[in-house]
């Protein structure tokens, strides 16, 4: 009887799901008749030992968390797991979270000790600046430190260009085309840094092209960087840029992340975080008031509502 329970219980909490074409974590079909599910869970746990590829298991003592935002999801990478998922399919802005796909094409252009020169229109763009200088010199790397970071739209333009000038094609176009080698068919851009509404996309496309940058690794090490200090390369103007993403300090284990926000996107923000027991999570809300607040919420919510 012994063994009957345990493979019932097996079949019962089978985790596996996957990214592509999953609607929603399935609700546990079967009456306990008043026995715990977190009890259950862990003999079925306990009973999956030598077999990690079992879990997580969803522990339904633990209500679905309320988020105010447009979107939400939290992927666990190493199980491809969608662990908490909302609106994941809705197109919607998503603001500076742009910058990512930004940084994808100059590091597939260039290398990072490349020297480009700030040009007028660089400097004269819109919206957030790092506080560029004309026929300043600096490296494709300190861009990208001004440009994942301090969220600096004049780097965004300065990057755009240096690829235009070396392809002699339009670095939109090349955002574009990416998003068709990715089969991202939601994903739209209309500029480099993400100011205009026209930039879309989907929580779940984004995560996946946040897997897809795992394959450049100098992106996460400037995601990390809480504040850097910079100079350009005759050492005469000095930058200071700090890092946007307040959760680098605010919750265990943060790898490291990118926020947006315009008024049409409010706050956007994607994040990768290593835990312990289960690997990495990437985490993307859209569409939020409280991009931090909400975050840290689902987050939270997940450590309580599965368990390794």
């Amino acid at each position: 009887m012994l063994v009957k329970f345990l493979i019932t219980i097996s079949v019962i909490f089978n985790p596996v799901s996957f990214l592509v074409g999953q609607l929603s974590a399935p609700k546990i079909p079967v009456d306990f008749s008043g026995a715990s599910l977190i009890n259950c869970a862990s003999i079925t746990a306990a009973s999956s030992q030598n077999n990690p590829n079992f879990l997580p298991i969803r522990n339904w003592d633990i209500a679905e968390p309320e988020t105010e935002t447009k979107a939400a999801l939290i992927f666990n990478k190493n199980k491809n797991k969608i662990l908490y998922q909302k609106n994941i399919h809705q197109v919607l802005p998503i603001a500076s979270l742009t910058k990512l796909m930004t940084a994808l094409i100059v590091l597939e252009n260039f290398e990072i000790d490349k020297v480009v020169s700030i040009s007028k229109e660089a400097v004269a763009g819109y919206g957030d600046q790092g506080g560029l200088e004309v026929k300043e010199k600096l490296s494709i790397g300190d861009l990208l430190h001004a440009l994942l970071m301090e969220s600096s739209n004049d780097a965004a333009i300065a990057l755009a260009e240096a690829v235009e000038e070396k392809k002699s094609v339009n670095f939109v176009s090349l955002m574009n085309q990416k998003t068709q080698e990715l089969g991202l068919k939601n994903t739209y851009y209309a500029d480099p840094s993400g100011y205009e509404p026209t930039n879309v996309s989907t929580a779940e496309e984004i995560v996946k092209l946040i897997e897809y940058s795992f394959n450049y690794p100098f992106i996460w090490e400037v995601f990390k960087i809480p504040s850097i200090r910079l100079s350009s390369v005759d050492g005469l103007t000095n930058h200071y840029w700090v890092n946007t993403d307040k959760m680098l300090n605010r919750l265990p284990g943060v790898i490291g992340g990118k926020t947006g926000y315009t008024d049409e996107a409010q706050g956007c923000l994607f994040l990768v975080i290593e835990q312990k027991n289960s690997g990495y999570l990437i985490s993307v809300v859209l569409g939020a008031q409280e991009r931090f607040l909400e975050t840290e919420r689902l987050i939270n919510w997940v450590k309580k509502a599965y368990i390794w």
